[in-house]
Protein backbone atom coordinates (compact mmCIF):
# COMPACT_ATOMS: atom_id res chain seq x y z
CA UNK A 1 0.00 0.00 0.00
CA UNK A 2 1.11 3.49 -1.08
CA UNK A 3 1.92 5.77 1.47
CA UNK A 4 -0.93 8.07 0.47
CA UNK A 5 -3.08 5.96 0.94
CA UNK A 6 -2.13 4.90 3.70
CA UNK A 7 -2.27 8.60 5.25
CA UNK A 8 -5.81 8.73 3.46
CA UNK A 9 -6.84 5.92 5.45
CA UNK A 10 -5.43 7.27 8.80
CA UNK A 11 -7.51 10.62 8.15
CA UNK A 12 -10.45 8.56 7.93
CA UNK A 13 -12.50 11.07 4.99
CA UNK A 14 -15.42 9.07 5.56
CA UNK A 15 -15.66 11.05 9.27
CA UNK A 16 -15.39 14.71 8.27
CA UNK A 17 -18.79 15.59 7.61
CA UNK A 18 -18.58 15.68 11.62
CA UNK A 19 -16.65 18.75 11.07
CA UNK A 20 -18.05 20.09 7.62
CA UNK A 21 -21.71 19.87 8.88
CA UNK A 22 -21.52 22.66 11.92
CA UNK A 23 -19.90 24.86 9.77
CA UNK A 24 -22.34 24.71 7.16
CA UNK A 25 -24.99 25.23 9.19
CA UNK A 26 -23.82 27.68 11.07
CA UNK A 27 -22.47 29.57 7.95
CA UNK A 28 -26.22 29.19 6.29
CA UNK A 29 -27.70 30.37 9.38
CA UNK A 30 -24.98 33.68 9.20
CA UNK A 31 -25.92 33.98 5.64
CA UNK A 32 -29.79 34.44 5.87
CA UNK A 33 -28.82 37.08 8.62
CA UNK A 34 -26.98 38.67 5.88
CA UNK A 35 -23.46 38.14 6.90
CA UNK A 36 -20.89 35.94 5.29
CA UNK A 37 -17.19 35.97 5.33
CA UNK A 38 -15.04 34.28 3.02
CA UNK A 39 -12.28 34.16 4.88
CA UNK A 40 -13.46 33.13 7.97
CA UNK A 41 -15.52 30.39 6.37
CA UNK A 42 -11.92 28.87 5.04
CA UNK A 43 -10.14 29.45 8.20
CA UNK A 44 -13.49 28.15 10.59
CA UNK A 45 -13.65 25.25 8.01
CA UNK A 46 -9.79 24.16 7.80
CA UNK A 47 -9.77 24.61 11.12
CA UNK A 48 -12.32 22.70 11.98
CA UNK A 49 -11.14 19.61 9.70
CA UNK A 50 -7.54 19.74 11.29
CA UNK A 51 -9.21 19.43 14.57
CA UNK A 52 -10.88 16.05 13.22
CA UNK A 53 -8.41 14.59 11.37
CA UNK A 54 -5.73 15.12 14.72
CA UNK A 55 -8.59 13.43 16.91
CA UNK A 56 -8.40 10.38 14.47
CA UNK A 57 -4.84 9.94 14.14
CA UNK A 58 -5.11 10.47 18.10
CA UNK A 59 -7.32 7.93 18.27
CA UNK A 60 -5.00 5.65 16.18
CA UNK A 61 -2.19 5.87 17.77
CA UNK A 62 -3.68 5.50 21.67
CA UNK A 63 -6.17 2.91 21.15
CA UNK A 64 -2.86 1.17 20.15
CA UNK A 65 -0.73 2.00 22.97
CA UNK A 66 -3.90 1.37 25.18
CA UNK A 67 -4.19 -2.29 23.48
CA UNK A 68 -7.44 -1.55 22.14
CA UNK A 69 -6.94 -1.90 18.82
CA UNK A 70 -5.83 -5.85 18.27
CA UNK A 71 -5.77 -8.14 15.05
CA UNK A 72 -9.27 -9.09 16.73
CA UNK A 73 -10.39 -5.59 15.22
CA UNK A 74 -13.58 -5.80 13.27
CA UNK A 75 -13.90 -2.50 11.83
CA UNK A 76 -12.05 -0.58 9.62
CA UNK A 77 -7.94 -1.25 9.05
CA UNK A 78 -5.81 1.11 11.43
CA UNK A 79 -2.78 1.70 10.87
CA UNK A 80 -0.69 1.53 13.74
CA UNK A 81 -2.28 -1.16 14.74
CA UNK A 82 -1.93 -3.10 10.92
CA UNK A 83 1.94 -2.23 11.40
CA UNK A 84 1.91 -0.12 8.01
CA UNK A 85 2.51 3.07 10.72
CA UNK A 86 4.81 2.96 13.45
CA UNK A 87 3.77 4.42 16.61
CA UNK A 88 6.47 7.07 16.31
CA UNK A 89 5.61 8.41 12.99
CA UNK A 90 2.01 8.37 14.06
CA UNK A 91 2.17 10.21 16.99
CA UNK A 92 4.55 12.88 15.40
CA UNK A 93 1.55 13.39 12.54
CA UNK A 94 -0.72 13.92 15.21
CA UNK A 95 1.13 16.53 16.75
CA UNK A 96 1.65 18.21 12.87
CA UNK A 97 -2.25 18.12 12.61
CA UNK A 98 -3.12 19.49 15.74
CA UNK A 99 -0.58 22.57 15.50
CA UNK A 100 -2.15 23.14 11.47
CA UNK A 101 -5.46 23.27 13.45
CA UNK A 102 -3.06 26.31 16.05
CA UNK A 103 -1.77 27.43 13.32
CA UNK A 104 -5.09 27.88 11.16
CA UNK A 105 -7.05 29.20 13.93
CA UNK A 106 -4.87 31.84 14.69
CA UNK A 107 -6.58 33.75 12.49
CA UNK A 108 -10.35 33.11 13.96
CA UNK A 109 -8.45 33.71 17.27
CA UNK A 110 -7.36 37.42 15.81
CA UNK A 111 -10.97 38.01 14.84
CA UNK A 112 -12.70 36.44 17.46
CA UNK A 113 -10.65 37.23 20.09
CA UNK A 114 -10.22 35.20 23.97
CA UNK A 115 -13.08 33.47 23.81
CA UNK A 116 -12.23 31.87 20.27
CA UNK A 117 -9.11 30.67 21.67
CA UNK A 118 -10.77 29.24 24.87
CA UNK A 119 -13.03 27.45 22.53
CA UNK A 120 -10.01 26.08 20.05
CA UNK A 121 -7.41 25.16 23.19
CA UNK A 122 -10.34 22.82 24.47
CA UNK A 123 -11.21 21.46 21.09
CA UNK A 124 -7.54 20.54 20.59
CA UNK A 125 -6.83 19.34 24.55
CA UNK A 126 -10.64 17.16 24.15
CA UNK A 127 -9.48 15.73 20.34
CA UNK A 128 -6.13 14.25 22.74
CA UNK A 129 -7.86 13.51 25.32
CA UNK A 130 -10.50 11.76 23.99
CA UNK A 131 -8.38 8.55 24.17
CA UNK A 132 -4.85 10.05 25.25
CA UNK A 133 -3.87 10.64 28.87
CA UNK A 134 -4.25 8.96 32.53
CA UNK A 135 -8.21 9.69 31.59
CA UNK A 136 -9.29 9.48 28.22
CA UNK A 137 -12.48 10.47 27.83
CA UNK A 138 -13.53 7.18 25.68
CA UNK A 139 -12.31 4.72 28.03
CA UNK A 140 -14.46 6.63 31.00
CA UNK A 141 -17.81 6.84 28.94
CA UNK A 142 -17.51 10.29 28.02
CA UNK A 143 -16.79 10.11 24.56
CA UNK A 144 -20.62 10.84 23.75
CA UNK A 145 -20.64 13.93 25.53
CA UNK A 146 -17.55 15.31 23.66
CA UNK A 147 -18.39 14.31 20.28
CA UNK A 148 -22.02 15.69 20.90
CA UNK A 149 -20.63 19.28 22.39
CA UNK A 150 -17.80 19.78 20.07
CA UNK A 151 -18.93 19.01 16.91
CA UNK A 152 -22.62 19.85 17.54
CA UNK A 153 -23.64 23.19 19.38
CA UNK A 154 -20.36 24.36 20.52
CA UNK A 155 -18.73 23.86 16.27
CA UNK A 156 -22.17 25.44 14.97
CA UNK A 157 -22.27 28.21 17.00
CA UNK A 158 -18.64 29.20 17.32
CA UNK A 159 -18.83 29.40 12.69
CA UNK A 160 -21.66 31.55 13.59
CA UNK A 161 -19.92 33.65 16.24
CA UNK A 162 -17.06 34.24 13.36
CA UNK A 163 -19.13 35.11 10.65
CA UNK A 164 -21.43 37.76 12.97
CA UNK A 165 -19.40 38.06 16.30
CA UNK A 166 -22.18 37.22 17.62
CA UNK A 167 -23.69 34.42 19.50
CA UNK A 168 -27.36 32.99 18.60
CA UNK A 169 -29.75 30.80 20.47
CA UNK A 170 -30.65 29.38 17.07
CA UNK A 171 -26.96 28.25 16.04
CA UNK A 172 -26.91 26.64 19.51
CA UNK A 173 -30.57 24.87 18.94
CA UNK A 174 -29.35 23.98 15.27
CA UNK A 175 -25.61 22.27 16.21
CA UNK A 176 -27.92 19.63 18.10
CA UNK A 177 -28.70 17.89 14.91
CA UNK A 178 -25.54 17.41 13.45
CA UNK A 179 -23.70 16.64 17.25
CA UNK A 180 -26.47 13.84 17.51
CA UNK A 181 -25.61 12.49 14.01
CA UNK A 182 -22.03 12.47 14.89
CA UNK A 183 -22.54 10.59 17.83
CA UNK A 184 -24.29 8.14 15.99
CA UNK A 185 -21.46 7.43 14.04
CA UNK A 186 -19.76 6.91 17.12
CA UNK A 187 -22.46 4.86 19.41
CA UNK A 188 -21.76 1.96 16.24
CA UNK A 189 -18.16 2.12 16.64
CA UNK A 190 -19.00 1.18 20.42
CA UNK A 191 -21.28 -1.06 19.56
CA UNK A 192 -19.63 -3.06 17.22
CA UNK A 193 -16.20 -3.25 19.64
CA UNK A 194 -17.88 -3.87 22.53
CA UNK A 195 -15.82 -7.34 23.08
CA UNK A 196 -12.88 -5.77 22.22
CA UNK A 197 -13.34 -2.78 24.52
CA UNK A 198 -14.43 -4.78 27.31
CA UNK A 199 -10.80 -6.70 27.29
CA UNK A 200 -9.04 -3.08 27.19
CA UNK A 201 -10.96 -1.61 29.70
CA UNK A 202 -12.65 0.91 27.40
CA UNK A 203 -15.76 1.47 29.44
CA UNK A 204 -17.68 2.73 26.68
CA UNK A 205 -21.56 3.15 27.44
CA UNK A 206 -22.20 0.14 25.64
CA UNK A 207 -19.71 -1.45 27.64
CA UNK A 208 -20.71 0.24 31.00
CA UNK A 209 -24.47 -0.69 30.07
CA UNK A 210 -24.89 -3.53 27.77
CA UNK A 211 -25.44 -3.77 23.42
CA UNK A 212 -28.78 -2.90 23.84
CA UNK A 213 -28.35 0.28 25.56
CA UNK A 214 -26.13 1.17 22.71
CA UNK A 215 -28.93 0.12 20.00
CA UNK A 216 -31.30 2.34 21.64
CA UNK A 217 -28.86 5.24 22.25
CA UNK A 218 -28.11 4.86 18.54
CA UNK A 219 -32.60 5.27 17.55
CA UNK A 220 -32.31 7.92 20.08
CA UNK A 221 -29.45 10.45 18.49
CA UNK A 222 -31.31 9.90 14.94
CA UNK A 223 -34.71 10.68 16.19
CA UNK A 224 -33.08 13.80 18.69
CA UNK A 225 -31.23 15.27 15.64
CA UNK A 226 -34.88 16.19 14.15
CA UNK A 227 -36.38 17.89 17.18
CA UNK A 228 -34.64 21.30 16.41
CA UNK A 229 -36.52 21.83 13.26
CA UNK A 230 -40.15 21.36 15.21
CA UNK A 231 -38.73 24.32 17.10
CA UNK A 232 -37.90 26.35 14.21
CA UNK A 233 -40.99 25.75 11.98
CA UNK A 234 -42.97 28.75 13.15
CA UNK A 235 -39.98 30.85 11.24
CA UNK A 236 -38.52 28.90 8.95
CA UNK A 237 -40.53 26.61 7.83
CA UNK A 238 -38.88 24.82 4.96
CA UNK A 239 -36.48 23.61 7.78
CA UNK A 240 -38.64 20.87 7.93
CA UNK A 241 -36.79 19.28 4.54
CA UNK A 242 -34.45 17.55 7.28
CA UNK A 243 -37.89 15.62 8.37
CA UNK A 244 -36.64 13.57 4.88
CA UNK A 245 -33.77 12.13 5.87
CA UNK A 246 -36.50 9.56 7.88
CA UNK A 247 -37.05 8.06 4.65
CA UNK A 248 -33.26 6.45 4.54
CA UNK A 249 -32.70 6.55 8.42
CA UNK A 250 -35.51 4.03 8.94
CA UNK A 251 -34.04 0.94 7.35
CA UNK A 252 -30.71 1.88 9.55
CA UNK A 253 -32.86 1.99 12.74
CA UNK A 254 -34.76 -1.39 11.82
CA UNK A 255 -31.00 -2.95 11.29
CA UNK A 256 -29.54 -1.63 14.53
CA UNK A 257 -32.52 -3.87 16.46
CA UNK A 258 -31.35 -6.62 14.91
CA UNK A 259 -28.64 -8.95 15.65
CA UNK A 260 -25.81 -7.37 13.67
CA UNK A 261 -22.77 -8.92 12.47
CA UNK A 262 -19.63 -6.33 12.65
CA UNK A 263 -20.12 -6.53 8.84
CA UNK A 264 -23.38 -4.69 8.91
CA UNK A 265 -22.40 -2.76 11.30
CA UNK A 266 -19.63 -1.22 9.62
CA UNK A 267 -21.56 -0.33 6.52
CA UNK A 268 -24.26 1.35 8.93
CA UNK A 269 -20.98 3.90 9.25
CA UNK A 270 -21.02 5.07 5.63
CA UNK A 271 -24.93 5.16 5.86
CA UNK A 272 -25.25 7.35 8.92
CA UNK A 273 -21.97 9.70 7.48
CA UNK A 274 -24.55 10.05 4.36
CA UNK A 275 -27.39 10.74 6.22
CA UNK A 276 -25.75 13.40 7.80
CA UNK A 277 -24.28 15.22 4.74
CA UNK A 278 -28.55 14.59 3.33
CA UNK A 279 -29.31 16.24 6.83
CA UNK A 280 -27.22 19.32 6.43
CA UNK A 281 -28.09 19.69 2.72
CA UNK A 282 -31.42 19.75 2.54
CA UNK A 283 -31.73 22.12 6.29
CA UNK A 284 -29.38 24.19 4.62
CA UNK A 285 -31.60 24.45 1.64
CA UNK A 286 -34.72 24.93 3.89
CA UNK A 287 -33.43 27.55 5.90
CA UNK A 288 -32.35 29.66 3.39
CA UNK A 289 -36.21 29.30 1.18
Amino acid sequence: MNRVKVWTLAARPKTWISSFSPVLIGSTLAISDGVFNLASFIFTLATALAIQIGANLANDYFDFIKGADTIERKGPQRMTQSGLVTPQAMKRAMILTFLIALLSGCYLIFKGGSVIALLLSFSILFGILYTGGPFPLAYLGLGEVFAFTFFGPIATAGTYYMQTLTWSKQAFLAGIAPGALCTAILILNNVRDINEDKKANKKTLAVRFGKTFGQIEYIAVILGALVPLIAFYPTHPFSLLGLLILLPALPLLQTILKPCEPQTLNLLFGKTGQLMWLYTLLFCIGWML
